[in-house]
């Protein structure tokens, strides 16, 4: 006997078996330590791989397309925004500017934020220890941002993204202990790439013809969250972890409400600007 064909599932290897039965070929379906397989006499071997062939060709099923998404030419905007807002901030905090100690006055404090000054989840997301940090998140927030953006605008995307980064620090504050502080936006990008990977997901923007290709969305942004959201000692894994997951739950959500098409620019403006006027009236309320 000879094997032609084996598979995981017996369904699939049942099926080959009934046809070569209605052709009339010796076959056996068993089960080996690979799956299930489909064995024929070898003298029946060139016959039996025809009909499973001609069997396969006429039942082949349409390989499903990707929902098209026209290219966004608004997407940069946002990221050169992102961009502005974080330098503004670290040139205020660096120089103490106007004599103001931006650190203290917008760092999480858990214990602050415990005693109702919420706004500390938005105002830490603007501030950083040095240049390399502002600098790694102006660029990767920049590239989770803009792809968001060209899949729901770029009003929306910022404003999910800077929602996304305060609900994680607000629940990074519900885990840590009192007296624990954290400056940084990665909260925020990381809050991107959860919306990101669970919109294209939950969207079905990709092609969804395999369960390998349903998850890739979602295991691409955990292996980036395990690349990019460990460090040293100074790294508040658990707020890249808090924002990441805030961020996927958000994005589950939008890619089933969100369906695709042209953005409106007049609402997209607005969303923008809500987003940055939040940004504003944080540090109001922290100043």
């Amino acid at each position: 006997m000879v094997v032609i064909y084996r598979s995981l599932r017996m369904r699939e290897s049942a099926d080959r078996a009934l046809v070569l039965h209605a052709m009339d070929i010796d076959h056996a379906l068993d089960r080996g330590v690979l799956g299930w397989r489909v064995s024929v006499p070898a003298h029946e071997e060139s016959r039996a791989r025809e009909q499973l062939y001609l069997y396969e060709t006429e039942n082949r099923v349409a390989r499903p397309t990707p929902v098209d998404t026209a290219p966004r030419p608004d997407a940069a905007a946002g990221a050169i925004g992102w961009t502005f807002v974080l330098l503004i901030a670290f040139w205020l905090q660096s120089r103490h500017q106007f004599g103001i100690d931006w650190l203290a006055a917008g760092r999480l404090d858990v214990a602050a934020i415990n005693g109702g000054e919420w706004w500390r989840a938005i105002t830490a997301l603007t501030l950083h220890a040095d240049v390399a940090h502002l600098f790694v998140n102006i660029g990767f927030g920049a590239v989770f941002g803009s792809l968001l953006a060209r899949q729901i605008g770029v009003g929306l995307a910022w404003l999910m993204i800077l929602i996304g980064g305060m609900a994680g620090n607000l629940m990074n504050a519900l885990v840590q202990k009192p007296w624990h502080t954290a400056i940084g936006a990665s909260t925020a990008v990381f809050a991107a790439l959860g919306l990101l990977g669970a919109y294209l997901w939950t969207g079905r923007r990709l092609i969804h013809d395999s369960w390998a290709r349903r998850w890739t969305p979602v295991v691409g942004a955990i292996v980036l969250l395990a690349w990019l959201g460990t460090g040293d000692e100074r790294t508040d894994i658990v707020a890249h972890l808090t924002g990441f997951l805030a961020g996927f739950a958000m994005g589950a959500l939008l890619g089933r409400v969100v369906t695709p098409g042209p953005p409106d620019p007049m609402r997209q403006g607005i969303l923008g600007g809500f987003a940055l006027l939040c940004v504003i009236l944080a540090w109001a309320l922290a100043l």
